[in-house]
């Protein structure tokens, strides 16, 4: 890999926050590694086409499923074999599931917190010796739903509580490595995910789909992509254990 370029591994990238994510990186000339599932090979394909028009010298496609550990270590393994070194790790796949109590089943949680949280913790530590080599640094998907006490939020809303620990735990243990570690807490965002999620008009209120503050209207992939990318920039050396909240201040409310 030529001096001055980064390696980026970007997971959940096939569509939404995490194929935006892949693209501006892209356009900063970062070699990447993007994944998805494997019945999201198509999507994939485009993301990587599009990564190569902006820019990226080279991009892994890399289909695996983040409940597995075996395709954990494919993902990790073949992003090394490909390029060598790992820069930035953004752990961004992530599944939103808005139930109560008396709604959610055991199955729910447990795929919950296999993509939302089993998943991060795992890739986080086969990372770790890899962007110890290139004073590297993570940047994760945690949400605004962390301090949500919604009754709709709990099983989703645990999950990113636990992003919030976790981010602030590898922080505070990392830095002995030079690694940091951040979370971008995105309110509701223009996606896929929030549309196939919420099932009612009076849902959407509740999480504030149709309530915004600061400038009238939803944060876009795209703001989030850019603080992402700030925080795993040269720009953000000091910045490590920070869950930054990108909301338009809908959270004030």
């Amino acid at each position: 890999m030529g001096a001055g370029k980064r390696v980026v591994l970007v997971t959940g990238s096939s569509r939404g926050i995490g194929a935006e994510t892949a693209k501006g990186f892209a356009k900063e000339g970062a070699s990447l590694c993007i994944t998805g599932l494997p019945s999201q090979k198509d999507e994939l394909a485009e993301v990587a086409k599009v990564c190569k028009e902006n820019g990226s010298p080279h991009v892994l496609e890399v289909a695996a499923d983040l409940r597995k550990q075996e395709d954990m270590d494919l993902l990790m393994n073949e992003t090394i074999k490909t390029f060598g070194q790992l820069d930035v790790l953004v752990n961004n796949a992530g599944i939103a599931l808005f139930k109560d109590i008396e709604e959610y089943t055991s199955e729910d949680f447990d795929k919950v917190f296999s993509i939302n949280v089993k998943a991060p913790i795992y890739l986080t530590k086969i990372a770790r010796p890899y962007l110890s080599k290139t004073k590297g640094n993570i940047v994760n998907l945690c949400s605004v739903a962390r301090e949500t006490y919604a009754r709709n939020f709990l099983v989703y809303g645990m999950s990113k509580i636990s992003i919030a620990h976790l981010t602030k735990t590898i922080a505070a243990g990392f830095t002995k490595y030079g690694v940091r570690c951040n979370a971008v807490c995105p309110g509701v965002v223009e996606t896929d995910i929030y549309e196939g999620a919420i099932p009612t008009d009076r849902m959407r209120k509740i999480i504030g789909y149709n309530i915004t503050k600061l400038k009238g209207r939803l944060t876009t992939k795209s703001e989030v992509s850019d603080l992402i990318r700030f925080l795993a920039s040269n720009k953000a050396t000091m910045i490590t254990g920070e869950l930054v909240t990108i909301d338009g201040g809908r959270s004030l409310l």
